[in-house]
This record gives C-alpha cells, structure tokens and sequence, in this order.
C-alpha cells in the first residue's frame, strides 16, 4: 500500500484536490497507491475485460477500474479505489462515486504492497457488502478467492476462475490473467 501522509485533511477536500485523485482515503489522510508495473496494469485489464465481456450477454452489471468506493468504517468515511470492480444495480452517487463496497472486488498485489495490507482492504470492503474478493497473486500466478465468513481458497495456474454463487454463469481459466 502507499504512503499516508501525515496530512489530515476533509472528505470535500480529498474528493476536490486533483493531486489525489488516485489516491485512497483513510482516517482522514490521503494514501497514495502503489503504482502497478506493465505486468499489473496488464492482468487488471484482462481481468476486467472478462468481466465486461460476461455484462456483454448477462445485463445488470458495471466493471470499472479504480473506482471511487464511498465507505463506511466506524462511523468514518473511507475511499478505497479497487484495482477492478464489479457492481451489480444501480447504487452511485449524484457525484458518480459508488456508495458502499462493490459486489465483487479485485485487487492485484504490485509489488510494494503486502499481503497483509491488501486484506485489511477486503475487510473494509466486505463490511461494507463486497460479497467476493479476489486478491490476485501475479509472483504465484494465483488468485484468493475470499468470501466475508469463509476460509481463502486459492485458484492457481491450469484452474478455472469462476464467479461463484454472485456471477454463476462466468468461469475462465486463471492463466487468461498472466497472458
């Protein structure tokens, strides 16, 4: 995960400084995220072009990538921006920012994150309504697949990835991911 910085600063003033734009919002301080590699950027577009490609024939769905989520924790707002996202309905803002967690979120591990650092953003996501996570592993050519009251499980390289009970009819293989 980036650097906070030592800046508190107002959700208005988070959302209205375009120096932080890519920047997620946590207790009250402005996180710069790690930037991904060509190989990061590489499996975040392929991930989310599955997940347009599933839209393509199954309506109701919108993928985006970084996206604005508005969170709630502990009575605090909090902006995390998902490497991929996947909402199902129509809950955004007047503003175009996502209130609450998508359906599915997606987080590809760069390498200055940690895994540690990635799963405290699916337990933010998870608490507010994310329903799976996949927490992708470009190092292992893995995927964790996570649910909010269930043990990991991991996908790894000659398996296929599937929506589960969310997005039942989507299923491809892991290794479209590292391609």
């Amino acid at each position: 995960m980036g650097v906070a910085t030592s800046l508190h600063i107002s959700v208005e003033e988070y959302l209205s400084t375009p120096a932080f734009e890519h920047c997620e919002y946590v207790d009250g301080q402005p996180v710069e995220l790690n930037v991904g590699d060509k190989r990061h950027a590489n499996i975040q577009a392929r991930c989310a072009h599955k997940f347009m490609e599933h839209f393509d024939t199954h309506a109701g769905g919108y993928v985006g990538t970084e996206l604005h989520c508005r969170l709630n924790i502990r009575a605090e707002v909090r902006f995390r921006l998902p490497d991929v996202a996947v909402v199902l309905g129509n809950r955004f803002t007047p503003d175009g920012y996502l209130a609450g967690a998508p359906d599915l979120a997606v987080e590809v591990l760069s390498p200055d994150d940690t895994i540690a650092e990635q799963m405290r953003k699916f337990d933010d996501y998870f608490a507010n309504g994310t329903k799976l996570g996949w927490l992708i592993l470009p190092e292992e050519k893995s995927v964790l697949i996570l649910l909010p009251s269930a043990a990991a499980r991991a996908v790894v390289s000659g398996e296929t990835l599937t929506g589960g009970d969310l997005l039942p009819d989507l299923a491809f293989p892991a290794d479209y991911l590292f391609a």
